[in-house]
């Protein structure tokens, strides 16, 4: 769940993207839910609440992305902030509603994580030299541990 939250903000997915993904987190969190719940009734009481939660944040969507809306509030970099800050709060409530620890901390995760994507967005050249150099320092460590397991 996180990698597909912060992996559609940071590469500007669209919003058909996040619609399919709202609806995907819902069902995640059904299943997930599902053993914390023993009787017939909860289990349909975490089923109908979850589809409201998630229900909801598509209503959140489509107001953010609604032709009057567009345009007034968020300028393109930040939409995908508010919809990860939306997914965020979802995942959260959703997790506390169906008992599951887990999901509240994605829902955390994703929330703390939104001043770092929109650095990320604003910072590509950084970003790419700060891989270069982790992806050289960890070869490095690779030859020098194959060096001394053959020596």
């Amino acid at each position: 769940m996180l990698i597909l939250g912060l992996g559609g903000a940071i590469l500007h997915l669209p919003i058909l993207y996040w619609l399919a993904l709202t609806p995907f987190f819902g069902l995640v969190c059904i299943v997930a839910g599902w053993r914390n719940f023993a009787t017939a009734g909860s289990r349909m009481h975490l089923i109908w609440s979850q589809i409201l939660i998630w229900c909801a944040l598509l209503v959140a969507i489509y107001v953010l992305y609604s032709s009057g809306v567009q345009g007034l509030t968020f300028n393109p970099n930040a939409n995908p902030l508010a919809l990860v800050t939306l997914l965020a709060l979802g995942t959260f409530v959703a997790g506390v509603q169906a008992r599951l620890w887990q999901t509240c901390a994605v829902g955390i995760v994703l929330f703390l994580a939104v001043p770092g994507i929109g650095w990320i967005n604003q910072s590509l050249i950084f970003l790419v030299g700060v891989s270069a150099v982790v992806i050289i320092l960890g070869g490095l460590a690779w030859a020098v541990a194959e060096r001394r397991t053959n020596a």
